[in-house]
């Protein structure tokens, strides 16, 4: 048999080994959900409320700004609280996907290490 069939054939058996084991890419609303259970879980459920919270307050100083106003200086406050209040909530949501993004990372470097593992196991095995 030809040396580089038999490569072949055990890159081949690997490949589907390995994607037997590994499940599919989460969906953002699953991603989310690791992000609550996991080590941050209670400063997830914090800044969500906060995110609750500002939103509040955004739409009670557009409405006042666009609607209600009369005079410069409300014009002002109100204009300065609906940015203030948008930008918070921008930082908020910002926080919340960079929490999500490292659950990501970690559970893509706990595949590689598990896979690393299992290699190294496979070829202490064949020597």
């Amino acid at each position: 048999m030809d040396i580089d069939k038999k490569i072949r054939e055990e890159l081949a058996r690997e490949q589907q080994e390995l994607r037997q084991n590994q499940r599919p890419d989460a969906s953002l609303f699953s991603m989310l959900g690791d992000a609550y259970k996991g080590r941050l879980g209670g400063w997830m459920v914090l800044m969500s409320i906060i995110a609750v919270l500002l939103s509040g307050l955004m739409l009670w100083s557009g409405y006042q700004f666009f609607f209600v106003v009369e005079s410069v200086h409300e014009l002002i406050r109100w204009g300065v609280t609906l940015l203030l209040s948008s930008m918070m909530q921008i930082a908020v949501k910002m926080w919340t996907f960079n929490e999500v993004n490292r659950n990501a990372l970690q559970r893509e470097i706990k595949r590689l290490e598990l896979a690393i593992t299992i290699q190294g196991s496979r070829q202490d095995v064949d020597v």
